[in-house]
């Protein structure tokens, strides 16, 4: 499963601060993308050695270079830094992962980490899957609030004021291993 998350985060102090943004992986899967928008374009991230980059992270900060930083901190868990996020304005970044899906008793589940663990409310949440023509031959479950298209091909979850309970989760089956 190729995932792409793409955030904005909105900053209502008047004045600029420096953004973290923790997140939090499945097991086994590969960081691929990290990217910040700067005047209006995405700004690709390089990898480079972590005390470099961590030291051109604050030079920036300090020429006002608008940068970012992503880093590992254990295990699945990765913080990006980003500097600045505008007063009373929003700073967009985008991350990317790839991950094999675990099969068991015959069904892929994919599970898109949302927690449930604390009150953070999302302004607006909008999630689509793409599963392409091979959709049609798939059964496909997933959570209450999502809905799977006609042609089971997409599967969407719209929601504005949304407080995750829950993480996202769908499974997929080859229907001729369904009963």
């Amino acid at each position: 499963a190729h995932t792409t998350v793409d955030q904005r985060f909105f900053n209502p102090q008047s004045v600029e601060l420096e953004g973290y943004y923790w997140f939090t992986v499945p097991e086994g899967a590969a960081v691929e993308r990290f990217a910040w928008e700067v005047n209006g374009q995405l700004v690709e991230a390089q990898m480079i050695e972590r005390k470099t980059a961590a030291a051109a992270y604050e030079a920036a900060v300090q020429q006002r270079d608008d940068p970012a930083l992503l880093e590992w901190v254990d295990g699945r868990s990765f913080r990006a830094r980003v500097y600045p996020v505008p007063a009373t304005g929003e700073k967009r970044l985008v991350l990317s992962y790839t991950q094999l899906l675990p099969l068991a008793d015959g069904v892929y589940r994919y599970v898109y980490p949302m927690g449930g663990e604390s009150e953070n409310r999302i302004q607006e949440f909008s999630l689509e899957v793409d599963l392409g023509d091979a959709g049609e031959e798939l059964q496909v479950a997933t959570t209450e609030d999502a809905k799977i298209s006609a042609d089971q091909k997409t599967v969407t979850m719209r929601r504005s004021g949304f407080v995750p309970r829950s993480d996202f989760l769908l499974e997929i089956a080859p229907k001729d291993d369904v009963e």
